[in-house]
């Protein structure tokens, strides 16, 4: 058992070329065969990491070997590639059972020692984990998970097992906190096995639940069968080609689907239908039991990498912000960290203009992503745009259709077809910029502000999808 001391910089999302300032804090983190594991979000933006040994007087240097940002799980190693820890790694067990005793061990916040609080295993279910914003299988518990506890193992009381890793709280309810269970860290570990991280499998399709026996009937279910309707197949989704909308799912792998969406799980309890999605790697086989048209068939979808939406779920943690300068406009690509400058709060404080492509899958309406202008700073060559053209999608650059942000940068080094840059939006706004004044005034523009110059970082298409 060790205690992390990181520092952090992450960068500024309202000035996307600028790191912001250094942040300091403590984390935990326990030895395995592979490692040192601990939680993605104690060491997301680390810039440098040390840890505190028992028994060793000076604290040891260690270096991130593989972060998946997706079930908040990093590993770590010495950066001494000599040292030895004395104890050896813990024992994995399996999935705790309900009502299971508990220990957390870690190094909360309030003191220097190693802490230990017991509890009880209180659920067991597909619940959201707070640093991807993605559903996986998470573990319910009363023992006292506090500040400084995430990344610690939480163990066996009888067998003295790792159980899990403990990862988050309820902010909004008491003695309520929360671990990654063994089944997702050894996804975690196996996915490591080529030396590069696949991330968790999906399927990429939007269901709906079928509890309503008018909806069952219009889709020619019989009694006693069950599933969920395919409401929407993903563009750019593994099962793109192989499932179709108004497919009812009956069964995955040969586990029926319950019509609210799930299936059976163990000791009489139920777990959502994405379980025997999660539990795979990337790249492995699901059969699905599909009624199409009245009539039963199987489709095999081979699962690809977690699909995105078109503004992401998950943050591009550690990723410089992708955006583009010319004229003092700044252009850019939407994600998470963007939009939570809109505060706590932010998915109601958003622009409509920005809110309806929340939840729109990757290749909705062709795009690859979603650029918008995030700000203008003030000069003469375009004036009179500032408050009216910000966060609303770019449509096009002097006729040509913006998909992503390289195709606004390659629209904007085009040849020159007229003196002007003309600049669609979606609500109908155009902006024109005399080309000449642009290169006149950009390097003076860039010093005023302190933008550096060059466009900024790219980045490549691919990896928005």
């Amino acid at each position: 058992m060790v205690k992390l001391y990181v520092t952090v910089q992450g960068w500024d999302m309202k000035q996307p070329w600028s790191k912001a300032r250094l942040r300091r804090g403590t984390c935990s983190a326990f030895l395995i065969e592979q490692g040192i594991l601990t939680n993605a979000h104690c060491v997301t933006d680390a810039t440098y990491i040390q840890m505190e040994v028992p028994g060793l007087a000076d604290k040891v240097d260690v270096e991130r070997v593989a972060v998946d940002h997706q079930v908040d799980l990093a590993l770590l190693r010495p950066v001494d590639p000599d040292f030895h820890f004395e104890a050896g790694p813990v024992r994995f067990g399996d999935l705790p059972r309900l009502r299971e005793k508990v220990v957390t061990v870690g190094y909360p916040v309030g003191g220097s020692q190693v802490s230990y609080t017991e509890g009880v295993v209180s659920r067991i279910d597909l619940m959201t984990y707070a640093h991807s914003n993605i559903l996986n299988l998470m573990v319910q518990t009363d023992a006292a998970i506090n500040p400084g506890n995430s990344g610690g193992p939480v163990l066996s009381a009888s067998t003295g097992e790792c159980l899990g890793v403990a990862t988050q709280k309820a902010v909004a309810a008491e003695s309520t906190g929360y671990f990654i269970p063994v089944p997702v860290i050894r996804q975690f570990l196996k996915d490591l096995a080529d030396g590069r991280v696949d991330g968790v499998p999906g399927l990429g399709v939007y269901v709906q639940a079928m509890e309503n026996p008018a909806l069952r009937a219009a889709f020619g279910m019989r009694e006693g069968q069950s599933g969920i309707r395919v409401s929407r197949v993903g563009p750019r989704s593994p099962a793109h080609g192989l499932l179709r909308p108004d497919d009812v799912i009956l069964a995955i792998d040969g586990h029926p689907i319950y019509n609210d969406g799930r299936v059976d799980f163990r000791d009489g309890q139920k777990i959502g239908w994405a379980y025997y999605i999660r539990i795979r790697q990337v790249g492995e086989a699901v059969r699905l039991r599909v009624l199409r048209e009245g009539k039963e068939r199987e489709v095999t979808v081979q699962l690809g990498p977690f699909p995105l939406n078109l503004v992401p779920r998950m943050p591009r943690y550690e990723e410089q912000p992708r955006y583009h300068v010319v004229g003092g406009i700044l252009f850019r690509v939407v994600e998470p960290r963007y939009l939570r400058t809109w505060g706590r709060n932010w998915p109601s404080r958003l622009p409509v203009s920005l809110r309806k492509y929340l939840g729109q899958p990757a290749g909705h309406l062709g795009l690859d992503e979603l650029v918008v202008i995030s700000n203008v700073f003030p000069a003469a060559v375009n004036k009179g745009y500032q408050g009216m053209v910000e966060n609303v999608r770019v449509l096009s650059v002097d006729g040509r259709a913006v998909r992503s942000l390289q195709d606004l940068v390659q629209a904007l080094e085009a040849p020159a077809e007229s003196p002007f840059i003309r600049i669609e939006l979606e609500n109908g706004i155009q902006l024109v910029l005399d080309r000449e004044e642009v290169a006149r005034q950009e390097e003076a523009i860039r010093r005023r502000y302190n933008i550096p110059l060059g466009g900024g970082p790219l980045g490549e298409v691919e990896e928005a999808r």
